[in-house]
Protein backbone atom coordinates (compact mmCIF):
# COMPACT_ATOMS: atom_id res chain seq x y z
CA UNK A 1 0.00 0.00 0.00
CA UNK A 2 1.16 3.68 -0.73
CA UNK A 3 0.84 6.91 1.23
CA UNK A 4 0.46 9.99 -0.14
CA UNK A 5 1.32 11.78 3.21
CA UNK A 6 3.54 10.43 6.21
CA UNK A 7 0.78 10.62 8.81
CA UNK A 8 -1.63 8.39 7.01
CA UNK A 9 0.20 5.48 7.63
CA UNK A 10 -0.07 6.25 11.27
CA UNK A 11 -3.77 7.15 11.43
CA UNK A 12 -4.59 3.42 9.89
CA UNK A 13 -2.25 1.74 12.38
CA UNK A 14 -3.85 3.88 15.09
CA UNK A 15 -7.76 3.17 14.04
CA UNK A 16 -6.76 -0.29 14.01
CA UNK A 17 -5.21 -0.34 17.42
CA UNK A 18 -8.47 1.31 18.46
CA UNK A 19 -10.64 -1.19 16.73
CA UNK A 20 -8.78 -4.20 18.27
CA UNK A 21 -8.78 -2.33 21.88
CA UNK A 22 -12.48 -2.08 20.96
CA UNK A 23 -12.83 -5.40 20.38
CA UNK A 24 -10.95 -7.40 23.31
CA UNK A 25 -12.34 -5.12 26.15
CA UNK A 26 -15.93 -5.93 24.80
CA UNK A 27 -16.08 -8.89 24.96
CA UNK A 28 -16.93 -10.45 28.61
CA UNK A 29 -15.18 -13.56 30.30
CA UNK A 30 -18.22 -16.25 31.73
CA UNK A 31 -19.27 -15.40 35.33
CA UNK A 32 -20.51 -18.27 37.72
CA UNK A 33 -23.35 -17.00 39.37
CA UNK A 34 -24.92 -17.92 42.49
CA UNK A 35 -28.36 -16.65 43.93
CA UNK A 36 -29.03 -17.32 47.95
CA UNK A 37 -31.02 -16.63 50.44
CA UNK A 38 -30.26 -15.76 53.71
CA UNK A 39 -32.00 -18.44 55.15
CA UNK A 40 -31.25 -21.37 53.32
CA UNK A 41 -28.96 -23.97 55.09
CA UNK A 42 -27.41 -25.28 51.57
CA UNK A 43 -26.25 -21.40 50.91
CA UNK A 44 -24.78 -21.46 54.26
CA UNK A 45 -23.30 -24.80 53.80
CA UNK A 46 -21.65 -23.35 50.27
CA UNK A 47 -20.82 -20.35 51.86
CA UNK A 48 -18.48 -22.24 54.53
CA UNK A 49 -17.59 -24.59 51.75
CA UNK A 50 -16.84 -23.19 48.51
CA UNK A 51 -16.80 -20.00 48.51
CA UNK A 52 -13.90 -19.29 51.13
CA UNK A 53 -11.65 -20.52 48.70
CA UNK A 54 -13.04 -20.25 45.13
CA UNK A 55 -10.50 -19.00 43.07
CA UNK A 56 -11.40 -19.63 39.25
CA UNK A 57 -10.30 -16.64 37.58
CA UNK A 58 -11.80 -18.14 34.26
CA UNK A 59 -15.36 -18.65 35.67
CA UNK A 60 -15.51 -15.85 38.80
CA UNK A 61 -17.73 -16.33 41.27
CA UNK A 62 -20.69 -13.42 41.60
CA UNK A 63 -22.78 -14.09 45.01
CA UNK A 64 -26.61 -12.30 44.51
CA UNK A 65 -28.94 -12.07 47.17
CA UNK A 66 -32.29 -13.76 45.58
CA UNK A 67 -34.56 -11.34 46.93
CA UNK A 68 -32.50 -8.18 46.13
CA UNK A 69 -31.40 -9.01 42.11
CA UNK A 70 -29.27 -6.41 40.78
CA UNK A 71 -31.04 -4.37 37.75
CA UNK A 72 -29.19 -6.03 34.92
CA UNK A 73 -30.78 -9.24 36.03
CA UNK A 74 -34.39 -8.12 36.00
CA UNK A 75 -33.62 -6.78 32.89
CA UNK A 76 -32.35 -10.24 31.45
CA UNK A 77 -34.83 -12.09 33.02
CA UNK A 78 -37.49 -9.71 31.71
CA UNK A 79 -35.99 -10.43 28.57
CA UNK A 80 -35.53 -14.14 28.78
CA UNK A 81 -32.66 -14.32 28.83
CA UNK A 82 -32.16 -16.02 31.93
CA UNK A 83 -35.17 -18.53 33.61
CA UNK A 84 -36.58 -18.47 36.17
CA UNK A 85 -34.88 -18.74 39.94
CA UNK A 86 -37.09 -21.54 41.85
CA UNK A 87 -35.23 -22.43 44.64
CA UNK A 88 -31.72 -21.48 46.35
CA UNK A 89 -28.42 -22.39 45.87
CA UNK A 90 -29.13 -21.79 42.20
CA UNK A 91 -26.02 -21.46 40.20
CA UNK A 92 -25.60 -20.33 36.53
CA UNK A 93 -23.04 -19.83 34.42
CA UNK A 94 -23.70 -16.33 32.23
CA UNK A 95 -22.05 -14.93 29.57
CA UNK A 96 -23.03 -11.46 29.51
CA UNK A 97 -26.35 -11.71 27.48
CA UNK A 98 -27.63 -14.86 28.25
CA UNK A 99 -27.53 -17.87 30.86
CA UNK A 100 -25.54 -20.80 29.36
CA UNK A 101 -26.15 -23.28 31.95
CA UNK A 102 -27.76 -24.21 35.69
CA UNK A 103 -27.37 -25.77 38.57
CA UNK A 104 -30.00 -25.91 41.40
CA UNK A 105 -28.91 -27.23 44.85
CA UNK A 106 -25.71 -28.17 47.12
CA UNK A 107 -24.81 -31.22 48.53
CA UNK A 108 -21.18 -31.31 49.36
CA UNK A 109 -17.91 -29.41 47.72
CA UNK A 110 -17.38 -32.45 45.93
CA UNK A 111 -20.71 -32.60 44.12
CA UNK A 112 -20.43 -29.00 43.37
CA UNK A 113 -17.50 -28.74 41.46
CA UNK A 114 -17.65 -32.48 40.39
CA UNK A 115 -21.12 -30.71 38.58
CA UNK A 116 -19.59 -27.84 37.72
CA UNK A 117 -16.72 -29.21 35.91
CA UNK A 118 -19.33 -31.13 33.50
CA UNK A 119 -21.29 -28.04 32.75
CA UNK A 120 -18.40 -26.12 31.75
CA UNK A 121 -17.31 -28.97 29.30
CA UNK A 122 -20.84 -28.89 27.59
Amino acid sequence: MKFHNPWEKWVIIICIAVLLILGITSAKANELLMFHNKSCGYCKAFMEEVAVDYDNKELPLIIIDAYNQPDWFKEAYSENRIKPIRGTPTFIIWNGRKELARLIGYISKEWFYNNLNNMVKE
